[in-house]
């Protein structure tokens, strides 16, 4: 039975991967092991010996990283750097989760494996430099996911029920981005393909892999309070208007030119969160 180690337990993704792992696995948290410190890391991958590491730990707070751009590069590069350096002599093939925010934006199209990259902000540079430690390993895998969400941890689709069960008591309405397009992605459709990949033993290398077709936060919002039947009206606002401390990418969905599982379309997504979400109350 396969061995797996699974770094960033907790999170979202690392929750949706460890519902679907068999054999044995080994999930760190970030209080078990700060992946900065690399003689921990080695020792702690080494102790396990794991067939394969899902290195899923990351520094997300994409305008955190505009105020402290050492603590994100610290873990989403040097962090990166030290599980490479500590798999380095061993079988194990090593997975990497990255962001469609290492694009620009401006190419007004759906960004595949080949397109150059031009990240926008700290975080996004961040996660680019951790990629290239990935990929000078000979059994490094890249995948780059979008606007990640599901029914644990923090994220927009969760926030956005919250707020929208708040507003339909008071009457208000929500504000929501609309000019800015990605992927929205299903953190246990995401998990599936990625394992399914696994199994069927795609090559080392650089993958996209978001949710099927786009739209923009605001879609996505009025998608989540249509599912969840709220009486709440979705008003755009923009990017400008907002004013947050990084620059996000105006059109950063995802699709891929290589041979790797689909994913659903990110409705299907959404309603499946949703859906548990609102069973869960």
């Amino acid at each position: 039975m396969p061995r797996w180690f699974v770094t960033g337990g907790g999170g979202q993704l690392a929750t949706a991967l460890q519902s679907l792992l068999d054999g044995t696995v080994l999930v760190s948290r970030e209080a078990d092991l700060d992946i900065r410190d690399a003689r921990a890391v080695y020792a702690a991958i080494h102790d396990f010996a794991p067939d394969v590491v899902l290195h899923t730990a990351a520094y997300t707070d994409v305008d955190g990283a505009e105020r402290d751009p050492d603590t994100a590069a610290a873990v989403n590069t040097g962090g990166t750097r030290n599980i490479v350096d500590a798999v380095r002599g061993t079988h194990a093939t090593l997975v990497y989760f990255s962001t469609d925010y290492v694009f620009a934006g401006d190419k007004g199209a759906p960004y595949v494996e080949t397109d150059a990259t031009g990240p926008l902000n700290v975080y996004g540079r961040t996660k680019l430099a951790g990629e290239a430690e990935v990929l000078g390993w000979s059994r490094g895998m890249v995948v780059r996911t979008s606007w990640l969400f599901s029914e644990t941890g923090t994220n927009f689709v969760k926030t956005i029920l919250s707020a929208a069960r708040t507003k339909s008591r008071t009457g208000e309405r929500l504000r929501v981005v609309d000019d800015q397009v990605g992927s929205p992605t299903y953190a246990g459709h995401l998990a599936s393909a990625v394992l399914e990949a696994l199994r069927q033993g795609v090559e080392p290398g650089l993958y996209h892999l978001g949710g099927g077709g786009y739209c923009s936060w605001l879609e996505l919002a009025r998608e989540v309070v249509q599912l969840a039947g709220l009486p709440v009206a979705v008003d755009p606002v923009s990017t400008e208007e907002l004013g947050r401390p990084a620059r996000r990418p105006a059109f950063s969905a995802l699709v891929s030119e290589r041979p790797i599982p689909r994913l659903p379309s990110w409705v299907e997504g959404v309603s499946a969160a949703v859906d548990r979400l609102l069973t869960l109350g």
